[in-house]
């Protein structure tokens, strides 16, 4: 392993041709865990436009607890008005 540089351990993806979703587990610099979630549309405008986000292994418990509530909510018709 290359201290230096990030890696990935592993990665998923989703979408279609113009609207594409990738997750990545990746591995810090500094040896700690990270998902990195990047959305990349296809703009005949612009020869790329994405966006990402990153969460650190901390929060990855946080974050499917988040889904898992949000989930349950809208699959028994409880979600929280806009």
């Amino acid at each position: 392993m290359n201290a230096l540089k990030n890696y990935t351990l592993d990665w998923e993806s989703f979408g279609d041709e113009h609207d594409r979703y990738l997750v990545n587990l990746r591995v810090a610099r500094n040896q700690r865990h990270y998902l990195k979630i990047t959305r990349r549309k296809d703009d005949p405008d612009s020869p790329y436009h994405g966006s990402s986000i990153i969460l650190f292994e901390d929060d990855f418990g946080f974050l499917m607890e988040a889904l898992s509530m949000i989930l349950t909510r809208y699959t028994h018709g409880e979600g929280r008005p806009a």
